[in-house]
């Protein structure tokens, strides 16, 4: 049996030093295969020229950020006291038509810039802080963006089968994300873009065992599956630090490097390009 080609995609790389330091590491390692990378973070000018040595190797794309951080330009209808709504709060608006265009445009045109200016190439992979992407008033200006983009990124789509989904960890939030993301995956194929052909990595937080969710998260995968994760480190000051350090602990381990052997690690970016992995 041909073993199933997925991509591996670690967020929230600036959010804190210590998640930062988690998700390099792992990318070194060829544990993962993407990185996305939150520019609204003021860490994200020292933090990101560490990954410019693995951009050849590893995708690093743009995490764009319209949830919960202070945005890059001002936005005074959408974050009138400087800092981004919820993703409830947002997710209402988008359904609603209350999002501002202009003013999203422009912060989308900025966190690009920024992380063009520390990476010196335009971002490999875009997507959305919870995934805020796929959202009407959103997905419409996410696609132009990378339109003008060259070369075009990959996009990620939120969406997969619904027999697969129903397989694996926290089906419900899966559910109901690949509902909400069946018109911008609809719009970026009609647009010409790659995207990833499955979406999984969904668990709970709280309560789950991360090691444990794991191998389901490949259950139904295709060609091109994505695997999303947020690695980090147990001393960190982020919140759901404890699950984060588990999902670290996991891919840098030796159960990780076993379950290696069935899959194969691969770049959406480039379909027959694969990493070498540990």
């Amino acid at each position: 049996m041909t073993p199933p080609r997925v991509a591996i995609c670690a967020d929230d790389y600036a959010l804190t030093p210590a998640i930062s330091a988690a998700i390099l590491d792992l990318a070194q390692a060829g544990r993962i295969t993407a990185v996305s990378c939150m520019t609204t973070s003021s860490l994200w000018p020292a933090l990101g020229p560490a990954l410019k040595p693995l951009a050849d190797t590893v995708d690093v794309g743009l995490h764009l950020t319209l949830v919960d951080e202070t945005p890059l330009t001002p936005m005074p209808r959408l974050a009138p006291k400087g800092r981004l709504p919820s993703i409830g709060q947002l997710i209402a608006k988008s359904y609603l038509r209350q999002l501002p265009d202009a003013e999203i445009t422009a912060e989308i045109a900025a966190q690009l810039h920024a992380f063009t200016a520390v990476m010196g190439r335009p971002p490999a992979h875009i997507d959305g802080h919870l995934h805020a992407h796929v959202l009407p008033g959103v997905r419409s200006a996410v696609i132009g963006a990378a339109e003008r983009l060259s070369p075009r990124p990959w996009l990620r789509s939120t969406t997969d089968r619904a027999g697969a989904i129903f397989s694996r960890p926290a089906a419900l939030k899966a559910a109901f994300l690949s509902g909400l993301g069946r018109a911008f995956e609809r719009q970026a194929r009609a647009r010409g873009f790659v995207i990833n052909s499955g979406f999984s990595g969904f668990y709970d937080f709280a309560r789950g065992d991360y090691a444990h969710s794991f191998p389901a998260f490949l259950t139904g995968a295709r060609a091109d599956h994505l695997i999303l994760c947020h690695p980090g480190r147990q001393d960190d000051t982020s919140a759901w630090a404890t699950a984060r350090a588990q999902e670290y602990d996991f891919l840098r381990g030796p159960a990780f490097g076993n379950l290696l052997a069935h899959i194969k690690l691969v770049r959406l970016r480039g379909a027959d390009e694969t990493l070498t992995v540990s």
